[in-house]
């Protein structure tokens, strides 16, 4: 069997580390998210990183402790940290892991729902899918505006409970994400929108995870 994600040990150990004081929540779609934010704005300082992730400095800083330790994230004096080769590499596996096959800023938002849409595409996720409401009630507590989730059945986007493909009801939203993504029979695109482009991607991530398994 192959070995867990070097992030999901991560956040796994942080459940159980010791030291007193209360202890901080840090899910692993957040850990994912530092990751996916240090791989595209890195270098980045911990400042601007607590910022974006809505987490607390100290938090942060023994995060990136964490991550450096294990090679994922490499700390440039003054400028901040980037993340490191093994550290992309862990991300797609874990990525992989939940059935993710991408993760994807839309631009423009197809939506129009919030400033910033980001779609993920879960791989066979569709007999998973009852009507979208709990991946759109999980986007929301993480601080999302909405979510739209679409099954792929018979070569065809469908919003779940409405008897219409989605090239019926909207054809150029059905366009644009057909000619966005490689789609296969069973997948499931989660859409995300957020008037912050990270909370969006947040979301798209918590709400991914309520479909693996």
């Amino acid at each position: 069997m192959e070995a867990p994600s070097k992030l999901l040990e991560v956040a796994s150990r942080w459940l159980h580390r010791a030291g007193r004081g209360p202890k901080v929540e840090l899910p692993v779609r957040k850990v994912a998210l530092a990751a996916r934010i240090i791989e595209e704005e890195g270098p980045i300082g911990r400042y601007a990183l607590a910022e974006k992730l809505r987490l607390g400095e100290g938090t942060v800083k023994a995060l990136l402790a964490e991550l450096s330790a294990r090679g994922l994230v490499e700390p440039h004096k003054g400028l901040g940290c980037t993340l490191t080769e093994l550290g992309k590499a862990e991300l797609q596996r874990l990525l992989k892991s939940w059935g993710v096959k991408e993760l994807r800023l839309l631009d423009p938002p197809p939506l129009s729902m919030g400033r910033f849409e980001v779609a993920a595409v879960v791989k066979g996720a569709s007999s998973r899918v009852k009507l979208g409401l709990e991946q759109r009630d999980e986007a929301i507590k993480v601080g999302a505006k909405g979510a739209l989730t679409l099954i792929y059945i018979n070569g065809r986007l469908v919003i779940p409970g409405v008897s219409k493909p989605l090239e019926e009801e909207s054809p150029s939203l059905a366009s644009f994400l057909q000619s966005s993504f490689k789609l296969e029979e069973g997948d499931a695109i989660i859409i995300c929108s957020a008037d912050d482009r990270w909370i969006a991607e947040e979301a798209a991530l918590a709400s991914s995870l309520t479909l693996t398994g």
